[in-house]
């Protein structure tokens, strides 16, 4: 009897599924506890053993011998044998649901019931009498199951329990969460033995070594850090070590209770250069298998980094980190918080995060729409999840940090010792009166000096020009503006043990990146954008500044219409300037850095408008077996990007394709915001080739891969379509 049309039968496919719940069991040890029910784990073997066994019938296994069109869905047949034999809707809904939802399911069943020959009893009557019911007994015999009289039962009773709106009024959320877990765990178990994964790995304390290895003493906070089992904010200057702070919290938790953990990051080079550091041996896990990460350009940073084993494709290897099986990823917010909005598979998502572990760095720095929903979704989480979170933050009014928490209540907050603080002597700042473009001989200068310098703008097009105003030997420039491929081999450059002398860039330097400059040389913006970017000046412990040195953080005072822009809060740089105006020409003593915060960032209430009761609302209104488009779309909405090619870059992309290399091809892809692509649209054709089944957008604008997507028009291709 077949299960896989490569050959593998039905037991040894249903033995893998066992196989992976022990270690799923191990790994997810919370789910039992939030299921409110001793028999979980043993309500998931009883699901394995009936979920593939309406693969049982002539049809379905002449499709795996014969490849012979087989159109009836073999999970319907496995629930009704299943309710046979159970007592059990837990069970019956999970083996239902394992492939598809029971509103597709529903749409499903009433196509069965429109067709010519049958109807949708006779169907489902007829399919079941092509069971191998023999088959069958003996295998459940086998599992210490008592044989029964099967007959046809009605699923549409179960169906329209969790699709109709009134019936779902009457599910109590524990009976919603039962059904979450236990349908999303099996569907689990079944999508890793298909893929040929038989272990779920967990981290170990053994993994942790690298942080008590070091030569060097704690700080206090890391120290008071590793100690607590509970949630905690961390407020500590950048470069004191606020990662190690939250790996060696983690390594704690992980003695009480295994789960799942996610360090969660802002920018793609951010969470690129982070997956490094804790996948490495010395600074880290010392297993790459341990560590996986997601964001929107993740399969180009997979296929660089990770090993491939023999026979593992690429697509393998993306599935790996999208699946539940690396215990450690690092990741955006929005790979979180989609769960949130019902996107499909949030009943796996919210199973991943069941009893979980949140790193959020620099929590704070998304606009205040989405800082309250994240907020308000760890409150969740924590209440209905069980979920511990690890907040930490150089940059944070106070305001915010009492709103993390009130919210989540959190009452142990990290600070460094009064002595850690007094020895941080990194940064003396100093205005420029002028633009940055009136600059290019200051930075020149200190380039011809020997120093290594950090220039940061506020616009692609800004970066753009002062990069290729000054003359360096080694210099890189990095933005959002470059594709995959070249964005790549710039990270590489950045985080390389010889970088770059010269550096420029864009917001994207700001946070996680863990570069050492002499100096930098910055566009205005908000103080905390400007303590992140500072953070990566001087970032070497060892050095210190004397009150007698150089400025070595400078920043030029003209603000452009583009800034405003980008920085949406009312006079917030003018005030940043105020203030930076009273201490500059001074090294900075850590202590006065929250109160510029509090003096230039006002107060805003959390919840405008009752957000939070509305968000919660909504949450508590996300059912099992259900699609939300709605609520996916309005959540993909948030994303500003258009995906375009270059024009210059076409004949590469047909080559690459030619080849049926179509990674290589997509990663010549440059994302642009969508008012840069309706100011363009002139410039863009729509096009299609063979052998690559998407049409994409061709866009008429100059490319480099020394600086990127350029504003400067080649030809205008009147928005046309062509097919080559």
């Amino acid at each position: 009897m077949l299960a896989k049309s490569d050959g593998l039968s039905l037991e040894e496919h249903i033995q893998d599924l066992l196989d992976v719940s022990k270690t799923f069991k191990i790994a997810f040890p919370a789910l039992k506890e939030l299921f409110r029910d001793d028999e979980f784990w043993n309500y998931l073997k009883i699901s394995i053993l009936f979920h593939d066994i309406g693969k049982t019938t002539n049809g379905f296994q002449n499709l795996m011998k014969n490849n012979k069109k087989y159109r009836f869905r073999h999970e319907v047949l496995s629930a009704i044998v299943a309710q046979n034999y159970l007592d059990n809707e837990l069970i019956i809904n999970a083996v239902l649901a394992h492939h598809k939802n029971f509103e597709k399911l529903k749409e499903l069943l009433n196509e069965y019931d429109n067709n010519e020959k049958y109807s949708q009893d006779r169907w489902i009557a007829k399919e079941f009498e092509a069971l191998d019911f023999i088959w069958i007994e003996n295998f459940l015999l086998k599992n210490n199951i008592e044989v029964k009289e099967l007959k046809v039962n009605d699923l549409n009773k179960i169906i329209k329990k969790w699709t109709s709106r009134r019936a779902k009024k009457k599910i109590s959320e524990l009976e919603k969460f039962q059904n979450i877990f236990l349908s999303a765990s099996l569907s689990i178990c079944d999508h890793n033995a298909s893929a040929g994964i038989k272990n779920i790995p967990i981290i170990q304390q053994d993994n942790f070594a690298f942080l008590h290895n070091k030569k060097y003493e704690p700080y206090y906070h890391q120290k008071e850090a590793w100690k607590l089992e509970e949630n905690a904010l961390l407020i500590a200057p950048t470069g004191q070590g606020k990662t190690e702070s939250s790996l060696g919290w983690l390594q704690n938790q992980l003695k009480i209770r295994q789960g799942r953990a996610f360090y969660i990051l802002p920018f793609t080079a951010s969470i690129n250069a982070m997956t490094k550091r804790v996948s490495s041996v010395g600074d880290g896990f010392g297993n790459e298998e341990l560590v996986g990460l997601l964001h929107g350009k993740a399969k180009f940073f997979i296929d660089e980094y990770y090993e491939k084993k023999d026979g593992q494709s690429l697509r393998d290897l993306i599935d790996i980190n999208k699946k539940i099986i690396k215990p450690f990823k690092v990741v955006t917010p929005f790979q979180i918080l989609k769960w949130a909005f019902g996107v499909k598979g949030f009943e796996k998502g919210f199973t991943e995060l069941a009893g979980s572990y949140l790193i959020f760095d620099e929590i704070h720095i998304y606009d205040r729409e989405l800082f309250r929903r994240i907020l308000f979704f760890i409150e969740w989480l924590i209440e209905k999840l069980e979920v511990k979170v690890f907040i930490m933050t150089a940059t944070m009014p106070t305001f915010m940090q009492n709103h993390i928490k009130q919210i989540l209540n959190i009452t142990n907050e990290i600070r460094p010792s009064k002595e850690d603080i007094a020895n941080i002597k990194r940064h003396k700042i100093k205005l420029l009166d002028s633009s940055i473009d009136e600059q290019k001989q200051f930075i020149q200068t200190k380039i011809d000096n020997g120093k290594s310098v950090l220039v940061v703008c506020n616009t692609v097009a800004k970066a753009q020009e002062i990069y290729a105003s000054i003359l360096c030997d080694y210099k890189t420039l990095l933005h959002s503006g470059f594709n995959a491929k070249d964005k790549t081999e710039k990270e590489k450059e950045v985080q390389s043990k010889h970088k770059p002398q010269l550096l420029v860039g864009t917001q994207a330097i700001e946070v996680s990146l863990d570069i050492d400059y002499d100096l930098i040389v910055t566009e205005p913006a908000p103080l905390d954008a400007l303590l992140q970017r500072f953070g990566r000046v001087y970032r070497d412990n060892k050095r210190l500044l004397k009150e007698s040195d150089v400025a070595n953080c400078y920043v030029t005072t003209t603000i452009e219409e583009a800034h405003k822009y980008i920085y949406r809060e009312p006079n917030i740089i003018e005030n940043t300037l105020i203030e930076l105006a009273k201490i500059q020409n001074i090294v900075i003593d850590e202590d006065i850095v929250q109160n510029l915060l509090d003096e230039i960032y006002k107060p805003f209430e959390l919840n405008e408008d009752n957000l939070r009761e509305k968000f919660r609302t909504y949450l508590d209104s996300l059912y099992p077996f259900n699609m939300y488009e709605e609520s996916e779309e309005e959540f993909f909405e948030q994303f500003d990007g258009v995906e375009v090619l270059p024009i210059e870059l076409f004949d590469e992309f047909r080559e690459y394709v030619k080849n049926q290399q179509y990674l290589e091809a997509e990663k010549l892809f440059v994302s642009i915001s969508k008012k840069k692509y309706m100011s363009n649209k002139h410039l863009v054709t729509f096009v299609e080739i063979n052998n690559y089944k998407k049409v994409f957008p061709l866009i008429g604008l100059q490319y480099s891969n020394e600086l990127g997507l350029l504003n400067q028009e080649i030809v205008n291709l009147n928005n046309k379509q062509i097919f080559l």
